[in-house]
This record gives structure tokens, sequence and C-alpha cells, in this order.
């Protein structure tokens, strides 16, 4: 006669340990993975213009405006390269406070951080006696995380987890 093999209360123990630690293991996976910020970058203006001494260009001339996408998250990150007479540039928008006729000879890089809402930027060379080439790009960077709805799944699975693993552990030693 042949034995019987028994898969009685021991087996079916063990393996609830283990499935309580693979889903906490997923879990805590999902949940750490959910955490992780991205940057994500926009290029919203990039242009070239000839500044005529005398002249002004802005603030709703082609590329001079922008509204940002992400609300209270983001960064407006600009550079100005001007070649021939510097300039002044001045914005207009929330939280710009010091960014009026700020005089560019060169290259000057700028951050409005955060950014929201419309922005207006004007370039001037009414004081300049020769032409000016301009070079001006405005990039919108943001960080956001893969999801909350990731997170707490992540946290109830590995709730769960621990639940099943503690209860498993637990009656093994109460049998023992």
């Amino acid at each position: 006669m042949r034995a019987r093999r028994s898969y009685g209360l021991g087996q079916s123990m063990r393996r609830g340990i283990s499935v309580g630690l693979a889903v906490i293991l997923v879990g805590l996976t999902l949940s750490i993975t959910a955490s992780i910020p991205t940057t994500r970058t926009y290029e919203a203006i990039n242009i070239s213009f000839i500044l005529n001494p005398g002249g002004k260009y802005g603030p709703y001339d082609n590329g001079t405006y922008y509204h940002t996408m992400i609300f209270g998250k983001s960064v407006l990150k600009g550079e100005v390269a001007v070649e021939g007479a510097g300039i002044y540039i001045t914005a207009r928008g929330y939280n710009v406070q010091d960014f009026s006729d700020v005089y560019v000879q060169g290259q000057h890089s700028f951050t409005i951080a955060p950014a929201h809402d419309q922005y207006t930027f004007t370039f001037d060379n009414t004081e300049g006696t020769i032409k000016s080439l301009v070079k001006f790009t405005l990039r919108e960077v943001w960080t956001a995380s893969f999801s909350p709805f990731g997170k707490l799944l992540g946290f109830l699975l590995a709730s769960f987890g621990s639940l099943v693993f503690m209860l498993t552990y637990f009656r093994i030693k109460r049998t023992e």
C-alpha cells in the first residue's frame, strides 16, 4: 500500500508566510517606486531676433509671452544671450518682483520659482547705439511623482501582506 502524502495545516501555513512576504515585497516596491520624483522639462520659447537701437521687442510679440502648463509645481528657467549693445529685459507675471529693467550684456540666466500663470517679457534697446542680436530661451521644469494612488496601493498591499504574515506566523507558533 502506498503512503499518502499529507498536506496538512503546516504546509498551508508555510504557504501563508510566503504569500505574506511576497505581498509585502510587492507593496514596498510599488510604494517606493511611486515616491521617486521625475523631472520633466518643456522648452516653451526659443527665439532669436535683432533689436535695433532705440527699439523694443515685446511684451506680446512672437516669443515674448508664456502661460505655464502646471499649477504650483513648476519653475521657469530662462537664458538671454546678447551680442552687440547691452539691453534691458523686464518680466511681468507672478513672482517676478526683482525682474524689472535688468541690464544684460553677454549672457544672463534667471529662474522664476514657483511659476504660475501668464508671463510676458520685454526687451529694450532704447539706450543703445548699435544693433543687438538677442537669443531668448525659456523652459518650464516641473517635478512630479508617479501617482498618489500608487503610493496608497503600495502601502495597502504592504499592510495586507504584513497582516497575512503575522497571522500565519503566530498561528504556527501557537500550534508548535
